[in-house]
């Protein structure tokens, strides 16, 4: 059977990205969490926010890039795949699905930055566009 995973998700970070070296080689991962507004009609045509929310994992050299310019509130654009995490606590068998990003886009802040804030805001977004290798992403 023929699968497909491929998400790719917009919004803002809900807290700065929590970086951290993991394994023996002391490969980074920067723990991101994202939100995204899924906006629909209620019976009475009122537009109804609701906010997603998503954890996005970033490794590698991606995971750096995202500690050193990322903050709580910066708009990005997520390519990755969907994967599931599972972990045990006290005994209790927990599940989540979170994000794998291959792609982070660090997306402009729009017209409330001026002259050379501007400029570094659009440099840092297309320094940012780093695509992972996926030989260099521990399965």
């Amino acid at each position: 059977m023929a699968s497909f995973n491929r998400v790719i998700l917009m919004g803002n970070l809900t807290r700065d990205p929590d970086i951290r070296s993991v394994g023996v080689n002391g490969m980074k991962v920067a723990r991101l969490g994202v939100a995204l507004n899924e906006r629909r009609r209620d019976r009475n045509g009122q537009v109804i926010d609701t906010p997603v929310f998503i954890d996005v994992d970033a490794w590698d050299k991606l995971a750096e890039l995202c500690g050193q310019y990322l903050t709580k509130g910066r708009s990005i654009l997520v390519e990755g795949r969907i994967q599931m995490d599972t972990w045990e606590k006290e005994g209790v068998r927990h599940q989540k699905l979170k994000v794998r990003a291959s792609t982070i886009k660090f997306l402009p802040q729009g017209d409330r930055l001026g002259g050379a804030a501007q400029q570094r805001d659009q440099a840092d977004s297309q320094a940012a566009a780093l695509e992972a290798d996926p030989d260099d992403i521990p399965f």
